[in-house]
């Protein structure tokens, strides 16, 4: 004792430790020569029938099993001295001994129950218990006489009964069911559950749900600790757990995906008992084939999608047909794509599908600095950025649209910008009546749609854009070689890249460059070879400018002087075109101004003040006039596109003959047509502006001496207006 008073207060609490470990240790030992007396322990049983004898400690570790109960199990002395009584018997629960062993302490009687034992083989054995708390050799024990049951004639109580329906139903079930308590101890499972873990229903039962022989593990590979566990968040959240992922390692380093459901179960008092867990492996789960049929419903969107590609028309018949296929296979509730315009900063809806269309007549949206231009689609269209809003109730980019939302029952969306060869071709938006639905591979697969269908876009705007240029082509081919037959035009062609290899050029051409190259030709020569020449130095350079700007540079009447040192006047043109092979082209065109037009007068003609050609008769002759004016829509009324070019229209130039069959003052360039053709003229001129084709043929009564003249009109369209050219015979 004085030993004891001498101590510490944490060596007290050690020495108390290490005797209160030894002493139950000692309480689990059998008595001094290692042996029970079984004759002994069933005169204590004193009236209980029975043949099989167990003794247990409180907490229900075997201490001793009779040979009778050894043979009727299966199982070895040692194995089952290290097991506790629920690893055999799933209907004592560790809570569940732990409260009959509390009874029978405040009972002299013993209690009588029926259970059943789980044999070695997993077979199920009936029995009746006798137990009874007793004192053998200064300890205390609960002794239990077992009998068996016989399941044919024997009587079962009520209870017994249900856990028989539980069995069958645990054993014919698909799914594998783990039966754990409160600790998280597998008490019970079936053979599917043995099976998927991949272990004898020996070396399930008793073990922990998350013991590491079922090598259990998270996504990324580390142990399932017991947070993760389904199980185990069942018993400590007391709520159940539905369609949790959980991972298993196979022996050959393999994992294999399980969905798991898991759900306390409580006793009659309302406690909790544990908790039950079924297993499924998750290609035949539930949610696996709501995946398959999501993937099947994907892959039919994006097949539809690419017969849209292949067999829609214009880019309406394509992208009607786009939206339509996504709300019609992806179920979304709206799908619409929008663009731009450069008269405001709106994003405007070309074309929608779904239930919700009447959602886009009651919002605007923007892709400005304001609010309703920082939403997901106004940055998605800033930014060229896919943006996905999970949820829109709570995204506070979408508060200005937020209500209306809510009304059509829009709760995500998903925003794709479309480009093609960098040029911005719009806005893709679906949205779906479910939260959090934009995600994975769906997501993925609309992703290669938006890119799908921007590239159908640029393609169609692309066939139509070469489709106007081949007929630009052919009207310009068409309205030069008039010209060369007519007029000394200029006329040469160069490739759109530098250093501008020309490709072809006529005579007229050559008589404005030097030696020798006036007489060998140019086809092939570079501007850089001829850009020395008397009357063209800056070509190189106008050249250059036009190919960056791609639009039309020239003068209306610039002076070159010849070798000789004559001076000429000349309106030239160098034009990006289309070439006969569908690639872009240099277009130079001059046409001499002083060449056909004011020419010496015949001495007769000269009294009566009459002009006439230098060759050739008036009548012979044909009368050729260029003019300008502005470009009309498909449209426009007759007596708009009248209006507008009698204030616009320019005459270009016009040879004598024409001065002289419209009575018209010579060197008429750049009056208006009203003033060049005359009054009363305006019938003439309307047909002129109806026409429709290239060479058109137009009848009408304007010649100055009152007679009908027959023109036919060419039109060539220019990048603000438009050019008119009338051969009149």
């Amino acid at each position: 004792m004085s030993e004891l008073t001498r101590m510490t207060k944490a060596e007290l609490i050690e020495e108390i430790t290490r005797l209160r470990s030894q002493n139950e240790g000692n309480a689990d030992q059998p008595d001094a020569n290692g042996k029970f007396d079984e004759d002994a322990l069933f005169e204590l049983a004193g009236d209980a029938e029975g043949d099989e004898l167990f003794l247990v400690t409180d907490t229900g570790r075997f201490v001793f099993v009779n040979d009778t109960a050894l043979q009727r199990l299966g199982y070895e002395e040692q194995e089952i001295l290290g097991m506790s009584l629920p690893r055999i018997d799933p209907n004592n629960t560790r809570a569940a001994w732990l409260g009959r062993v509390s009874r029978l302490k405040q009972s002299d009687e013993p209690d009588v129950f029926e259970t059943e034992h789980i044999a070695s083989d997993g077979g199920v054995q009936a029995k009746e218990i006798t137990a009874s708390y007793v004192t053998y050799k200064s300890r205390t024990y609960v002794l239990c006489v077992g009998k068996g049951i016989d399941r044919v004639e024997g009587k079962r109580s009520p209870a017994s009964t249900v856990r028989t329906r539980e069995q069958v139903l645990m054993q014919s079930t698909s799914d594998g069911v783990l039966v754990v308590d409160t600790r998280g101890t597998i008490t019970e499972s079936n053979a599917v559950a043995d099976r998927l873990l991949s272990v004898s229903k020996n070396e399930v039962i008793g073990r922990s749900c998350i013991d590491s022989r079922w090598r259990l593990v998270d996504s990324d590979g580390s142990p399932l600790s017991i947070s993760s566990h389904p199980m185990m968040i069942a018993l400590v959240e007391e709520q159940p757990i539905a369609n949790r992922r959980i991972h298993m390692l196979a022996l050959d380093g393999s994992r294999r995906m399980m969905m798991v459901n898991a759900a306390p179960i409580y006793d009659e008092a309302g406690a909790l008992a544990g908790a039950i867990g079924c297993l499924r492996p998750y290609e035949d789960s539930t949610e696996r084939k709501e995946q398959v049929r999501r993937d099947t419903s994907l892959n039919a969107m994006y097949r539809a999608v690419v017969q849209a590609m292949v067999t829609a028309g214009s880019e309406d018949d394509l992208e009607r047909s786009v939206c339509e296929a996504l709300v019609k296979h992806g179920n979304y509730h709206l799908v619409w794509r929008g663009i731009t315009k450069p008269s405001d900063e709106r994003i405007h809806p070309t074309v929608s599908a779904g239930e919700g269309t009447d959602y886009l007549m009651k919002i605007k949206i923007r892709y400005d600095e304001s609010e309703y231009g920082n939403g997901p689609i106004g940055r998605a269209m800033k930014t060229q950025q896919v943006v996905v809003v999970p949820d829109l109730s709570v995204d506070p980019t979408y508060e200005p649209w937020r209500r209306q939302a809510e009304r059509m029952g829009l709760h995500s969306l998903a925003a794709f910008p479309m480009q093609f060869t960098g040029e911005k071709v719009g806005v893709l938006i679906c949205y779906s009546q479910d939260k959090n639905h934009f995600v994975g591979s769906e997501l993925e697969r609309l992703k290669e749609i938006a890119l799908l269908f921007s590239y159908g876009i640029g393609v169609r705007r692309r066939a139509d854009a070469d489709r106007i240029m081949r007929s630009e082509f052919a009207t310009q081919k068409m309205m030069l070689d008039i010209y060369n037959s007519t007029l000394p035009v200029a006329v040469a062609r160069f490739d759109v890249r530098e250093p501008f290899r020309c490709e072809s050029a006529n005579r007229e051409f050559l008589a404005l460059v030097d030696e020798p190259y006036r007489s060998t030709g140019v086809e092939g020569c570079f501007v850089t070879d001829i850009m020395y020449a008397v009357y063209h130095r800056d070509i190189y350079q106008r050249m250059a400018e036009a190919a960056s700007g791609g639009e039309t540079v020239g003068s209306d009447d610039e002076i070159f002087t010849d070798w000789q040192g004559h001076e000429m006047h000349w309106s030239w043109r160098i034009v990006p075109v289309p070439g006969d092979a569908g690639h872009q082209q240099l277009l130079y065109i001059g046409y001499r101004l002083d060449a056909g037009t004011l020419v010496a007068e015949d001495e007769a003609s000269a009294a009566t003040g009459n002009a006439v050609p230098a060759s050739g008769d008036a009548a012979d002759t044909p009368a050729v006039v260029r003019m300008s004016g502005p470009r009309f829509g498909a449209r426009a009324k007759a007596e708009t596109r009248l209006a507008r070019f009698l204030e616009e229209g320019r005459i270009l130039d016009a040879n004598r003959a024409a001065t002289a069959l419209f009575g018209a003052a010579e060197g008429s360039t750049g009056i208006s047509a009203d003033a060049f053709f005359g009054e009363g003229r305006t019938a003439f001129l309307s047909e002129v502006l109806m026409a429709k084709g290239v060479g058109e043929t137009v009848e009408t009564a304007s010649a100055a001496d009152g007679k009908a003249v027959s023109c036919q009109v060419f039109s060539m369209p220019e990048d603000d207006g438009q050019q008119l050219l009338l051969i009149c015979g």
